[in-house]
């Protein structure tokens, strides 16, 4: 009797361990079925914040961009910036042609200086050009001589240098070492100074050169930009769709190629959405 009391008691108690077993085994599966698809929502959660969040990246961008008005790149040649910050690239290269007899200049752009000169002379008037494309040889000899006549005055060498830079650029900063910049002043007067602008033939050419493709590229108000002083006898091929474009909206070249970069940072931005 006693044994069978005892066999009923481990019946009993096996029972309940498979019992228990089993609950565990439940409670196990049901854990983890809420833990995978708990992974489950939280991801598809995170896909549709992406989605939203690169919908409203796309939506802000469609708002802000702007139309360019004209159809020209920063890495456009006759766009080139030199300048105390930018020094002509090393790869840079130059095929010149001879102009006006003595001078040299960009072929590219011998055809357009040509025709200016020609209309200007039609009209009555008698611009020459003084200076044309210059070797990175001589643009260090007129530096070096500017930085002699500002020592002569009385100016240590770092101060004689900085106010050099302001009427010669420094060797390999130079527009005239590109061969896209003449200087042009009146026959009658030829001396370099602000009265220049006040010659028939500055006054034409400033109300004029944007038409053949060039610029005045040193205002007298746009000085703190350029970093070059006033001279009104420095013009500057840009092409005449970006010079037209500079004139009418009062631009140098530094703040055109600014103009032109937010598109193309922003076409790189689009290009990422």
């Amino acid at each position: 009797m006693k044994t069978v009391k005892q066999n009923a008691i481990k019946n009993m108690i096996h029972t309940n361990i498979s019992i228990i077993l089993l609950i565990c085994i439940v409670l196990i599966l049901t854990i983890t079925y809420k833990y995978i698809t708990y992974k489950k929502d939280v991801q598809a959660s995170l896909e549709v914040s992406v989605d939203v969040e690169e919908l409203y990246n796309e939506t802000k961008w469609e708002e802000n961009k702007r139309d360019k008005d004209v159809n020209s790149n920063t890495s456009d040649w006759e766009l080139l910036l030199v300048n105390k910050k930018h020094n002509i690239p090393e790869t840079y290269s130059i095929e010149l042609q001879e102009i006006e007899s003595t001078h040299m200049v960009d072929k590219r752009i011998a055809e357009a200086l040509n025709q200016m000169l020609s209309d200007a002379r039609k009209e009555g008037l008698s611009p020459i050009i003084c200076s044309s494309y210059r070797t990175n040889e001589k643009q260090r000899r007129l530096y070096n001589n500017k930085v002699d006549e500002y020592k002569r005055q009385g100016y240590g060498l770092e101060e004689a240098k900085e106010l050099a830079s302001y009427w010669v650029a420094i060797p390999g900063t130079g527009e005239h070492e590109t061969g896209l910049a003449v200087d042009i002043v009146s026959k009658n007067y030829q001396i370099l100074d602000e009265e220049q602008e006040k010659t028939q033939e500055q006054k034409w050419l400033i109300e004029n050169s944007y038409k053949y493709g060039f610029v005045l590229r040193y205002p007298t108000d746009k000085k703190e930009i350029t970093m070059i002083n006033y001279e009104p006898w420095h013009y500057r091929y840009v092409g005449i769709e970006n010079a037209t474009y500079m004139k009418e909206q009062d631009m140098c070249l530094e703040e055109y190629i600014e103009y032109l970069g937010q598109f193309e940072i922003e076409e790189y931005q689009e290009e990422l959405i």
